[in-house]
């Protein structure tokens, strides 16, 4: 336990420590599923479910590390959706940038103009915010989408396969070597090279925002007690972190 946290020694050893290592096993089990051979159609159940379960881990610690380390507490509403928590992923994602952007703008950085690039990064890849959005109607609802179906429900959510076309579709219009290897398909190339692509595209994409929010912990952005939450669940090939080509340019 860091000197000045504060969370109680049991509190770190019982619930911390675990759960974000708990987070960093799910997420990098979520990137080698969505990085690995095949047609994603027979995986994307697996995918959406244990990076639901990953980022929504890493989020919800980020924000109430952040919150007692203000001295407000751990937020109260942590498991309600309804709220704009609990499985509301796209609200805490929100959430997260807002308290990241305001801790930056607010403080004096040495590393002020790379931090404000990350920010950046985090608001504007569209890759990110279509998959953000998947994860958050799987977790809410749409992992029983079609069981809904069966039972006659109103249904409330969308199907995970429409939610994660938005997100290939993305990283397709945002890759310009992507899109020539697409069309490449389209006039007959084969298909399993272009996915293979596809696929790790997307996943450098979850992989960067985890990557990010995790490093501005070392960056003590969002307190003292997300620097070690943050270096704890920060991927192990996270340390390279290839902003977006309009954010090197604003910073």
């Amino acid at each position: 336990m860091r000197q000045g946290s504060g969370f109680a020694s049991q509190q770190w050893l019982n619930g911390l420590l675990p759960e974000v290592n708990s987070a960093r096993s799910v997420l990098a089990s979520a990137d080698r599923l969505l990085r690995q051979d095949g047609a994603l159609e027979s995986d994307l159940d697996a995918v959406l479910a244990t990076y639901s379960i990953g980022v929504e881990r890493l989020m919800k610690l980020a924000l109430g590390t952040a919150a007692v380390s203000r001295g407000e507490g751990w937020p109260k509403k942590m498991g309600f959706t309804r709220d704009g928590w609990g499985h509301a992923l796209d609200e805490m994602d929100e959430r997260l940038r807002f308290e990241i952007r305001d801790a930056v703008e607010s403080g004096t950085w040495e590393q002020k103009v790379m931090l404000r690039s990350w920010i950046c990064t985090l608001d504007n890849d569209p890759v990110w915010a279509a998959v953000v959005h998947a994860l958050r109607n799987y977790a809410d609802a749409g992992r029983y989408h079609h069981l809904d179906q069966v039972a006659g429900k109103e249904i409330t959510s969308r199907p995970s396969s429409a939610m994660w076309d938005k997100a290939e579709k993305a990283a397709i219009s945002s890759s310009r070597s992507l899109a020539a290897h697409y069309q490449r398909t389209i006039e007959g190339a084969d298909f399993a090279p272009f996915e293979r692509e596809l696929r790790a595209q997307v996943a450098d994409s979850i992989k960067r925002w985890v990557s990010i929010v995790c490093l501005f912990g070392f960056h003590g952005v969002l307190g003292e007690d997300w620097r070690v939450i943050g270096a704890s669940a920060l991927p192990e090939d996270a340390l390279t972190v290839h902003v977006l080509p309009s954010c090197n340019a604003q910073a």
